[in-house]
Formats: C-alpha cells, structure tokens, sequence
C-alpha cells in the first residue's frame, strides 16, 4: 500500500502514541497521525481531517472507547477503527467487534498493528469497489429495462 494514511489516534498517553508510531514507522507506512484524548476534541478532528483510519484506546481516563467507536460510526461509517489496548480483555473485545470494531491490538503486541492498518483499509477499498459495482449493474439494468 503506497498511499499516504491519515491517522486519528484516541489516546491519553503520550508515550503510547509514540510507541504506535515507531512501530507504523518501522513497518515503512506512510502516515500521519493527529492525536486527541477527549470526546470534543474526536468530534471536531472527524469534522475536519477526513481520516483514513481511527486508532482508538479503550480506557481513557475522560472518554471511552466504545463512545467513540459510536461517535464514528455516527459520523465517518466507512472509517476503518481498530482498538489499540493494554488490557481491553476477552469479553470486551468481543463487545467491541459485535459494535462494529475493525480490529483490536493488544499494546504489547503492537507488531500486529501496521498489517491490521492494512488489511482494514483493503477491506474498505474492496467495499467501496463492490457498491459501486453493483451501482454500475442497476444502472445498465434500468437501461435494458427501458430499451425493452
């Protein structure tokens, strides 16, 4: 995947964020990442920066993960969105994924994440693909529809 990623990361802890960083970096993704760590401050970064994907703790000290999991889904539906965690355990992550969750990387195993990253934007480009696909045959449908 060449194209450059527009990360949003939900994350109080700065050395955490750094941590996902090295390790997309270390992976040679090109991205950039915009931080944030309340509610507020989501809402208005999903306003304005049109991300690729959201990285997304799932215990924050003012904000959840789950509220924001919902929150972007509300406002960006397509936006892949992967729980980066320290301890998320098994039966909240399951919740997570049931809510519509792409993925979910436990924080000391973040090895795992830039192919998450990747995996979860394909996902997304083979979706897009696929609708409009099925957008072009309703539409040549309707065509013969009308010429018969």
């Amino acid at each position: 995947m060449a194209q450059h990623i527009r990360i949003l990361t939900v994350e109080d802890s700065t050395l955490d964020a750094e941590l996902v960083e090295r390790e997309l970096r270390r992976a040679k993704l090109d991205f950039s990442c915009q931080r944030v760590e309340i509610e507020p401050d989501f809402r208005a970064a999903l306003e304005s920066s049109d991300p690729d994907v959201i990285l997304a703790d799932y215990n924050l000290p003012r904000f959840d993960g789950i509220s924001a999991l919902n929150i972007a889904h509300a406002l960006v539906p397509e936006t892949p969105f992967i729980f980066v965690s320290g301890s998320i355990g098994e039966e909240r992550a399951a919740q997570a994924l049931r809510e519509g969750a792409t993925d979910y990387i436990l924080k000391d195993r973040l090895s795992r994440l830039p192919a998450a990253i990747t995996r979860a934007l394909d996902e997304r480009q083979e979706r897009h693909l696929r609708v409009l696909a099925q957008e072009a045959l309703q539409r040549s449908e309707e065509r013969f529809q009308y010429a018969a």
